[in-house]
């Protein structure tokens, strides 16, 4: 495929070459991002990511343009990298940004624009890098407007919300699974939900991913697809409009469990202190522990932006005490029995009585 040519001009390019493009718009509470390509594929995979915030064409706050092609990096001018993360090399050169995915992508941010040109042929490659750079962005925007994530599985039943606090790869995807089964109980988020000071919980749905070969059996083929990523193995994703029948509505904290896992024995459920969810909601909310939170530190302009987020991380921390304050806290010992744990968590959920420790 011909290489092409690398434009550090924005959208008025983009506006001259718009009826080349197709384009989608998403309305994130607020934050409205619009995704242009002439590569149909990779415009379907982010439409099945963020389809719960789909919204019609309008007025949008970002921008992403996927050129489909290898970029041509003797256009590029002679920088020296300011940062080197896992994923990308980042130069800087006053209001751009250039992100180097290893020599097989390249991101070309206008700051003050808030337009993203991404250069790669590969599908799932620039997939992934759209993906996350809206995640990170909409995060972003949500700390600004106050609605925090927190890493959680984040189910409703009747007219309150239960948090469900486990590590990256604790289970809570597969205790998600398991559970949107059960009769009255709606998905908020299996990953990050939103809280607010006010102590309402708010849905944030995207898709879900699980292991190939752990499609749960239900899943029509139709909503899943299999993934290669740039960091890990390949990945099968389901589309959250699987589940569009299933989602829950904003609604006030009634509980948190702080999960933990135990080698042999059966699952459990007992309360615990309010003030033992303090560390729990801090490594997963106030740090963002297990949360995409790439781009917007990556593009920083120096590590004293960074240390100067004091603000944010204050806020952060003041919803979570208000959370706190306002739920039920307890223990959730899991077993090695997934069903076990299930079904523990469901009798929990829709209010059946609790096996004491």
């Amino acid at each position: 495929m011909m290489s092409a040519q690398v434009s550090a001009t924005g959208p008025v390019s983009r506006t001259a070459r718009a009826g080349e493009h197709s384009t989608i718009c998403f309305d994130f509470y607020g934050l409205r991002i619009a995704v242009h390509s002439e590569d149909e594929g990779v415009l379907e995979d982010v439409q099945r990511d963020f389809s719960y915030f789909r919204s019609t064409p309008g007025h949008t706050h970002s921008s992403i343009e996927i050129v489909p092609e290898t970029p041509a990096w003797a256009d590029l001018p002679p920088l020296p990298a300011t940062l080197h993360t896992p994923r990308n090399i980042v130069y800087r050169d006053g209001s751009l940004s250039y992100l180097d995915y290893s020599g097989r992508a390249l991101m070309i941010v206008h700051h003050d624009q808030e337009y993203y040109r991404v250069y790669c042929a590969e599908r799932d490659l620039a997939h992934e890098i759209t993906f996350l750079t809206m995640l990170s962005r909409v995060g972003e925007y949500l700390d600004s407007i106050g609605l925090h994530r927190v890493h959680a599985l984040g189910v409703q039943a009747g007219e309150r919300a239960t948090l469900i606090l486990l590590p990256m790869g604790g289970g809570k995807t597969t205790l998600a699974l398991h559970i949107l089964g059960a009769g009255g109980i709606r998905l908020l988020s299996e990953d990050s939900p939103l809280v607010s000071r006010s102590g309402q919980v708010f849905p944030f749905p995207i898709r879900i991913g699980v292991r190939v070969g752990e499609e749960p059996p239900d899943a029509p083929a139709g909503y899943c697809r299999t993934v290669r990523r740039m960091e890990f193995g390949p990945k099968t994703l389901i589309d959250i409009a699987h589940f569009a029948e299933q989602i829950g509505e904003p609604c006030p904290v009634g509980s948190i469990l702080l999960g933990e896992r135990w080698l042999k024995g059966d699952p459990f459920i007992c309360p615990a202190r309010r003030r033992t969810a303090i560390g729990a909601l801090i490594k997963n909310s106030v740090v963002g522990l297990g949360l995409y939170q790439g781009v917007e530190f990556v593009l920083e302009r120096s590590a004293w932006e960074i240390l100067g987020k004091t603000r944010l991380a204050g806020s952060r921390l003041l919803t979570s005490l208000q959370v706190m304050r306002r739920a039920e806290v307890y223990r959730f010992g899991l077993g090695p029995d997934v069903e076990q744990n299930a079904e523990m968590l469901i009798r929990f959920v829709v209010g059946q009585p609790l096996d004491r420790r």
